[in-house]
């Protein structure tokens, strides 16, 4: 990795000095299901020697670089290593009712990871914490699903990274499957994507002030199947 980077919008700077990463990683998982409510609850520890990252240079480094050292616009960032814990925890509980002609499902997760190298500075580009609203309904042929995503803004930045603001995602999936003969099947689906149409940025993204996530999508799909 040594050179430039047009997707990352940077020039990448490697190193064949540096060693091998080692982790040792623990993970706790707890599962329940009875009478149609399910939930998981998972923890988990990784400590890493070693640990491998992009960090880019600060605005000074850029500033005094002469003007034919610019790299056309893109950043300068070197890949370097220390020792990083990452610690973090997923949950999802939910319930499903079985109605007169189909089943509904109701459930809610959560997800959150943080990374500190040993000296207790953040690491670069860690994503934020995440809860996850979602309704879904199955009948014969007919699913329906509508999930709301909400991300935390991220403000635990490492040196020379810029905070994100959190946003929603609001997301829906409508489609009927119609069986035309045994063996064939046509699929109609509806679907609409970031719906509340939010200005959206991937904090773990190399681009994330270049480049939002998608905007609002709306579409329609067909499939047939034999």
């Amino acid at each position: 990795m040594n050179g430039p980077h047009l997707a990352t919008g940077r020039v990448e700077v490697g190193n064949f000095n540096l060693a091998s990463e080692k982790s040792n990683n623990i993970d706790l998982t707890f599962d329940y299901e009875n009478d149609g409510f399910f939930a998981t609850l998972t923890f988990f520890q990784n400590n890493v020697d070693n640990y491998i990252y992009l960090m880019d240079e600060t605005e000074e480094e850029h500033d005094e670089h002469d003007e034919e050292e610019h790299h056309e616009g893109l950043i300068l960032a070197n890949y370097l290593q220390q020792d990083a814990e990452f610690d973090g925890y997923e949950i999802e509980l939910g319930k499903t009712f079985d109605l007169a002609r189909g089943a509904l499902t109701l459930s809610y997760g959560r997800d959150s990871v943080s990374g500190k190298f040993t000296n207790g500075n953040a690491i670069p580009r860690i994503s934020p914490e995440r809860d996850l609203y979602r309704v879904s309904y199955v009948e014969d042929g007919l699913k329906f699903a509508l999930s709301l995503k909400d991300v935390s803004a991220q403000n635990d930045i490492a040196e020379n990274e810029t905070a994100t603001d959190g946003f929603k995602l609001l997301n829906l999936n409508l489609s009927k499957t119609i069986e035309t003969s045994p063996g064939h099947s046509l699929t109609l689906s509806l679907f609409g994507k970031n719906l509340l149409d939010e200005v959206a940025r991937n904090h773990s993204s190399f681009v994330k002030n270049e480049v939002p996530m998608s905007g609002r999508n709306l579409g329609v799909k067909a499939s047939y199947s034999f």
